[in-house]
């Protein structure tokens, strides 16, 4: 009982509760630590702050002591700022006068490395802008310490360095051509030239880092700064190279992109071979800047790619694929997709898949709307003959559907999806399948209005050709078939074998559906022979049969059709629709059992009649096919005959044989085959009706079940 397991069950969870209490307790224990670790950082780095605000406390009451305590201090200091006064004039006079020889030495090293080539390591860069950082911390002091002065004095000044302005924006320029064509330096080989733009650029990044550290010190502490005046040396104002040079990077692959939109538009084919899979160098030194400049032009140009409205299907197939050659080249250079954000295409790939197939699905549809239109059109209006082609019927149309199926399949092919490729057969195929149903329904209505007219004997309304363009259809079905057998050994072993098995599955329900309607094309154009034979038919066993030569008429008739048949058929599908018109004879004769009025079963004369009937209708089907094949299909008749002729003796022998050989045999049939024998009693019935016990059903109907009244 479940009250048995309550003891069970309570020490089961007491032990999962002390598991999860245990973790709930290692985990807080980790997170106390954590906090605490953190609380006591916080402590020591403010013992550390108020140490040094101590120590510069001190160092200020030792200066302010140190005053009082030397006699004559603001003498001894007044001359001492007099001293230093005049010894920054003579460094400043001194360095004025040497300004140009500086300047034309920089402007030699800068001529010295000019140069277009990409090879050009220029040698001097280096001592160029040491050079001139020295000259622009120079004039910054200078500039500094003219503020105090009048305006003459400034413009004076100004007018020296402007020189300086000059070279200054010559290496300027020259930096920022370095930095627009870093990857074809890189390609290039000449990575030194690279990397002594990093540290340039370094160097001057860490520079404007102080500039900004003084300037925040100096709006902090401005009373202590004022009195230290060794640190209002050096330059006063940020340079900004970092700045500069990342907007030169980006300027450069924004040209990139631009250029590359161009080709997108122009090749969307060309895309995976663009310069996008090498404009990342592994070897730079600022990897993840660059990348990220990159990735986020990268993002940006797809994104605005992906959402123009008129992009077509192969420009979306190239940025699908790109997508996945993106991330593998990322992975090379050690970056995983998810660390990438945001995502280059917005992790849109399975709606653009879903779209891409759509976008196909379209145009196979449109086609595919506009081919069963002619084709059936062509049918129904028959203005023309169909195609010959080796003395074969043929719609025109097959041909070219198939060269777009497989077009598109193609398409399908290029995007190395295996989901998409199925997906695009699986629409194929429910094109194909509703073209077979379209088929269909246009030859029922045609066929129909040909009996209905023929019917009324007004044939001359209708156009002529329908066994013709009938032949071609079923022609066209075989012809079908062996093309989509070649798409299945074509596209198939290309996937992996979970889509290889759907694709395959698929197109055989394809080639089933073309197999079934080329069969109902022949049941049709039989349909419509047998229309012809209704005459002789209904003569059957009736009084002017005997002695008569209707299954001659018979046969006859469907000599003339075989004739029309016989050249314009595939060689595939003649044996088939000669196997279809026995079964149909074979059916028609016995229906007239119960179809026709008036019959009667004269013994040995009507078993002479049905006799002599097999012998030319046995001998007319054997022209064209096996003969143990019309056999086949002729034995029932044996059966039948052997109902009409057996006396009451061996009558329920004759029908247990017959309904063990056709398990489907219908009583009403059987009845009324009885019924009509000349020699009957009531006796014969109730032999029949004793003897329908039960028999097991067998696999398949047999052509007996066909054996019904004909209306």
């Amino acid at each position: 009982m479940d009250l048995d397991k309550i003891a069970a069950l309570k020490s089961e969870f007491t032990r999962k509760k002390t598991h999860v209490d245990a973790q709930l307790k290692s985990g807080l224990q980790n997170q106390i630590e954590v906090t605490q670790s953190g609380i006591r950082a916080i402590v020591d780095g403010q013992k550390t702050l108020h140490a040094i605000k101590e120590e510069m406390m001190k160092i200020d009451k030792l200066c302010a002591e140190a005053e009082n305590m030397i006699h004559e201090f603001p003498l001894i200091n007044k001359i001492s700022k007099i001293h230093r006064n005049f010894v920054a004039v003579e460094e400043i006079k001194s360095s004025l006068q040497g300004l140009d020889i500086k300047l034309n030495e920089v402007g030699r090293m800068l001529e010295s490395d000019s140069g277009d080539s990409l090879t050009n390591e220029m040698p001097n860069i280096l001592p160029v802008h040491f050079a001139i950082t020295q000259l622009q911390d120079f004039k910054a002091d200078v500039m500094h310490q003219s503020e105090r002065t009048d305006n003459d004095v400034k413009g004076t000044l100004e007018g020296y360095f402007a020189p300086l302005e000059d070279t200054v924006g010559l290496f300027d320029e020259r930096v920022g051509i370095i930095a627009m064509s870093l990857i074809e330096l890189v390609r290039a080989g000449n990575k030194s030239l690279v990397v002594r733009l990093a540290k340039i650029v370094d160097a001057e990044e860490r520079s404007d880092e102080k500039v900004v550290a003084l300037q925040e010190a100096q709006t902090s502490h401005q009373e202590i700064a004022s009195r230290f005046k060794s640190i209002q040396k050096g330059p006063k104002v940020a340079r900004g190279y970092k700045e500069k040079f990342l907007a030169c990077i980006n300027a450069s692959v924004q040209a990139k992109f631009e250029q590359a939109k161009e080709e997108f538009e122009n090749d969307p084919e060309g895309l995976e071979e663009s310069e996008f899979t090498k404009l990342v160098p592994p070897r730079w030194k600022i990897f993840d800047t660059y990348l990220k400049i990159y990735h986020d032009l990268m993002h940006d140009f797809l994104k605005e790619q992906i959402d123009k409205p008129d992009l077509d299907g192969q420009s979306l197939l190239s940025i699908i694929r790109w997508n996945g050659e993106y991330n593998k080249g990322m992975k090379t250079l050690g970056i995983r997709s998810i660390d990438l954000k945001p995502h280059v295409i917005d992790g849109r790939e399975a709606d653009l898949l879903k779209e891409y197939t759509q976008l196909i699905v379209m145009k196979m549809e449109e086609w595919m709307n506009n081919i069963i239109e002619d084709d059936t059109k062509d049918f129904v209006q028959r203005t023309h003959q169909p195609n010959e082609e080796d003395g074969k019927w043929h719609m025109s149309s097959v041909p070219t559907m198939f060269t777009m199926i497989n077009q598109q399949l193609n398409v399908a092919l290029d995007s190395s999806k295996g989901n998409v490729v199925s997906g695009v057969v699986d629409e194929c195929v429910r094109l194909l399948k509703y073209r077979q149903t379209k088929w269909q329904q246009v030859i029922e209505q045609e066929v129909g209005k040909h009996i209905k007219a023929s019917s009324r004997e007004d044939l001359d309304d209708l156009p002529d050709g329908i066994l013709e363009y009938m032949m071609s259809v079923a022609n066209d079905q075989i012809r079908c078939a062996a093309y989509t057998q070649e798409i299945s050994d074509r596209v198939a072993p290309l996937l992996s074998k979970k889509y290889e098995d759907e694709i395959r599955r698929s197109l055989e329900d394809a080639m089933n559906g073309f197999v079934d309607l080329a069969t109902y094309c022949l049941a049709q154009i039989i349909e419509i022979i047998f229309n012809d034979l209704r005459p002789p038919v209904k003569n059957l066993f009736t009084a002017v049969w005997y002695g008569g030569n209707d299954m001659d008429t018979m046969v006859t008739t469907m000599r003339s059709y075989i004739v029309d048949l016989y050249p314009g058929l595939d060689d595939d599908l003649f044996p088939a629709f000669m196997h279809q018109l026995s079964e149909k004879t074979c059916v028609n004769y016995l229906s007239a059992v119960t179809s026709n009025k008036g019959i009667k079963f004269r013994s040995v004369e009507a078993a002479n009649q049905v006799r002599a009937d097999v012998g030319v209708g046995y001998g007319f089907l054997t022209e064209f096919i096996d003969r143990d094949e019309v056999k086949g299909v002729w034995t029932v008749l044996e059966h039948f005959l052997a109902l009409i002729c057996a006396d009451k003796m061996t009558l329920g022998e004759k029908y247990d044989a017959f309904k063990e050989a056709y398990w489907d045999l219908p009583m009403n049939w059987v009845e009324c085959v009885i019924k009509n024998r000349d020699d009957k009693t009531k006796e014969f019935m109730e032999i029949i009706k004793a003897r329908q016990h039960y028999s097991p059903r067998g696999a398949d109907p047999t052509i007996m079940s066909r054996c019904v009244s004909r209306t």
